[in-house]
């Protein structure tokens, strides 16, 4: 049963490694990057001009639109200044620090209860080893279900005593 079950996980393995380790192709055709460059700068040059517009009627200064566009008349793109600091907030409301402070409740509950599982699969597989008998699959059920699958075992292994 044992090499069964190690041949059969073995197989997985190679097989998951296979499907997930292939190159993807990552290059297209050249005719196909040259056409999609093309169609890149046909859009960026739509965007640019869109742009020009929208300061036209914003009303924009000159020397900003100017430079905007390159000698050419093809637009580039504009230098945008670096965006103001934004304006110190007030401080939390107390409804956003009550729901802050139950979201770190939230957490802690959360990594205490995982904890608890952890514990209760590390004393489950130490029983299975104690007694040489038992089911690995506890071990699993006490990591994901914790408590309930603690009891089910607990409840195995009361009706498993010999008379």
């Amino acid at each position: 049963m044992k090499k069964t079950l190690w041949s059969v996980c073995t197989l997985t393995l190679l097989a998951s490694l296979i499907l997930l380790g292939r190159p993807a192709t990552a290059r297209a055709a050249e005719g196909d990057d040259q056409a999609r460059l093309e169609r890149l700068e046909h859009r960026l040059n739509e965007l640019a001009q869109r742009q020009e517009q929208m300061m036209n009627r914003l009303g924009a200064p000159a020397e900003r639109r100017s430079q905007m566009a390159s000698p050419e008349g093809s637009p580039l793109r504009p230098q945008l200044a670096p965006p103001a600091a934004p304006p110190t907030a007030p401080a939390a409301p107390a409804a956003n620090r009550a729901c802050k402070g139950l979201h770190d409740l939230l957490g802690m509950l959360f990594f205490i209860g995982m904890i608890c599982n952890i514990l209760l699969a590390v004393w489950i597989f130490t029983d299975i080893r104690k007694r040489g008998e038992g089911s690995g699959i506890f071990i699993v059920l006490a990591l994901f279900a914790g408590i309930p699958s603690a009891i089910i075992y607990a409840l195995t292994r009361i009706g498993d005593r010999k008379p």
